[in-house]
């Protein structure tokens, strides 16, 4: 009779186990970065139900895919991926961020229903320091990453996608840079403290990284907005960093106006490229600057090709007009399609002249 409930509890701490997701026995293996200093992957992969919610709150795969990565790399000075792996969204899924419909999300509005709203009340007065307005939505989304040694979380970065203006009564007034300012930090303060009451598993000396990407919403302009700012709450210290982060579409009159040498390099590049074949082949770019400096020009290369051997031409002859570029601190990444097929990648790192070729062919 002992041994049968020896036997019952034992299974019984063993499904208490898995139901918690700590146990031992559960088959998780991490995979090394693409590259020395990424992070790397815990696996198996648990997909977030937040992923349909950002391609529904922000369009642009572009800025999605700036905003996701961006906090990656602003992550890299408080976690190391040298110690830590990720995962995504471990806390924050849909139903804690969800504003449709009246309900209780993170990303709705502050009111009796909704303590925990990030946007301001209906009815509350907002100073853009360009004019006064009631209840603006200022918080788009936000994503989460959660660093792991193990089982053991280390640290949390959340990403926050914040408007640079508001609407009003169809004009459009920004927002200015110290009203920004001081609504981010009132609103990372009450992020970190509803996670550290939330959640068992985020303790107080579990680290917590909040920065902020400003949408560019200005028509006018051609850029996609960047991170502006970041608070860092290890403990009961806060640390607040102003960031000068900026997505600048290549060519255009802000670029050239902003890093003149590599705006003319990048149009000699695209005049060599466009006399390959004798159908017009289109060059353009996503230049990634911070504190005035490029740090990667993504380029993308459409090409209209009718055999091998074309596509062929094209692909050796970007290889070699890379050379064109002088910036070695900046790396350069470079998609090309042939009629909306990718055919190859090319990718020269930083402090390197070296093109490396991913092709198809």
């Amino acid at each position: 009779m002992r041994g049968r409930e020896s036997a019952k509890y034992g299974a019984l701490m063993m499904a208490c186990c898995l139901a918690l997701g700590g146990c031992a026995s559960e088959d998780q293996r991490v995979v090394e970065g693409i590259k020395p200093g990424d992070y790397g992957a815990v696996l198996p992969y648990a997909t977030s139900d937040m992923r349909g919610k950002h391609i529904g709150l922000i369009s642009d795969i572009d800025i999605r895919t700036q905003l996701e990565s961006g906090l990656m790399d602003l992550s890299k000075t408080y976690f190391s991926p040298s110690d830590v792996n990720f995962r995504t969204h471990v806390f924050l899924d849909y139903d804690e961020l969800d504003a449709t419909d009246g309900s209780r999300g993170l990303l709705g509005t502050l009111r009796d229903g909704n303590p925990n709203g990030l946007n301001p009340g209906s009815n509350e007065e907002f100073d853009t320091g360009n004019g006064v307005v009631r209840g603006p939505i200022l918080i788009n989304d936000l994503y989460e990453l959660d660093f792991y040694s193990g089982d053991s979380l280390k640290g949390i970065a959340i990403g926050l996608a914040v408007s640079d203006a508001v609407d009003s009564d169809g004009q459009r007034i920004e927002i200015a840079p110290e009203k920004m300012r001081a609504f981010l930090e009132q609103t990372s303060t009450k992020i970190v403290s509803y996670m550290r009451e939330r959640f068992n598993e985020i303790r107080t000396d579990v680290p917590i990284l909040v920065a902020a990407y400003e949408l560019n919403t200005d028509p006018a302009s051609h850029s996609k907005g960047g991170y502006i700012f970041t608070e860092y709450f290890k403990g009961q210290n806060v640390t607040r960093t102003a960031v000068e982060e900026e997505y600048l579409i290549v060519p255009s009159t802000q670029f050239t106006q902003q890093q003149p040498k590599m705006a003319e390099e990048f149009a000699n590049f695209r005049s060599s490229v466009s006399t390959v074949l004798s159908d017009t082949t289109y060059t353009t770019a996503q230049a990634k600057i911070s504190d005035g400096t490029v740090l990667r020009l993504n380029i993308t290369i459409t090409a209209h090709g009718k055999t091998v051997s074309e596509i062929l031409a094209v692909i050796q002859s970007v290889r070699e007009d890379l050379s064109l570029f002088s910036d070695t601190t900046c790396m350069y990444k470079v998609t090309i399609t042939n009629n909306g097929e990718t055919c190859a990648l090319l990718e020269r790192d930083t402090g390197n002249d070296d093109v490396q070729v991913l092709s198809i062919y």
